[in-house]
């Protein structure tokens, strides 16, 4: 982690403090091949058992968590929402001098992550858990099916915006981009973006796979936000096919 307390202000948006750009190799894609095939069978385990998980959810706390554990729930739920967001960057401003780097990096994700869950939000129409067990069927009588109402254009409705879970990708993308700038308390962003997502299934108003397709999403916007040089691969991929470079 750059130190900059010893040094001068950071410009505007300093790239260097940013992840550089990795030399490409077998062995790394191969990484990454296997860690999102483990993603990938992470979601379709948690999309092959979210009645299931959300039957034993109803059986355990029939009305929601109680007393000291609600408390918490809704704490860890608040990760990542507008007031903890704008605190941790009025906080960022006042005492780190790559404010500005972190706060536009911090932006970038959020808007990056917003617009990648609104488009499954607004276009994927699936009950939340609440919805579906109060207008499609009794919870012990619950289906995987009953949990989706098909695909529409412009879904407005609350009741049927459960895929994927916006708070999750909102925790998600703001634990990524701190846990870059602040490695020394990585552990806990990641601990309160998992705890929001937790908290999202204990509150019955996403499943565990809009959870954890929110937290994808929300890791995505992160490390686009972080790497910019990212960004620049299309127009290189034009410019190679054209004879440019």
């Amino acid at each position: 982690m750059t130190d900059c307390s010893q040094s001068p202000p950071c410009r505007f948006y300093d790239v260097s403090l940013l992840p550089p750009a990795p030399a490409d190799s077998w062995r790394r894609w191969r990484v990454r091949l296997i860690l999102w095939a483990l993603v990938a069978a992470a979601f379709a385990l948690a999309l092959r058992y979210d009645v299931t998980l959300m039957q034993w959810r109803y059986a355990v706390w029939p009305e929601g968590p109680k007393g000291i554990l609600k408390q918490i729930f809704y704490g860890f739920r608040d990760f990542a929402q507008v007031v903890p967001i704008v605190t941790a960057l009025l906080i960022i401003a006042r005492m780190d001098k790559r404010r500005w780097t972190i706060i536009t990096t911090v932006l970038v994700a959020q808007l990056l992550g917003g617009l990648m869950y609104n488009t499954g939000k607004l276009t994927v129409l699936r009950y939340r858990p609440q919805e579906a067990v109060e207008q499609v069927e009794s919870v012990d009588q619950l289906d995987q099916v009953h949990t989706w109402a098909g695909l529409a254009c412009g879904n407005r409705e609350h009741a049927t915006q459960s895929f994927p879970s916006g708070h999750s990708a909102g925790a998600f993308a703001l634990a990524g981009v701190l846990a870059w700038f602040y490695p020394r308390l990585a552990g806990i962003f990641w601990v309160l973006a998992v705890g929001c997502g937790v908290s999202r299934y204990a509150d019955a108003v996403h499943w565990p796979s809009d959870v954890v397709a929110g937290a994808v999403i929300g890791y995505l916007g992160a490390w686009l936000a972080l790497r910019p040089y990212v960004w620049t691969i299309p127009s290189r991929i034009v410019r190679r096919a054209s004879g440019e470079v």
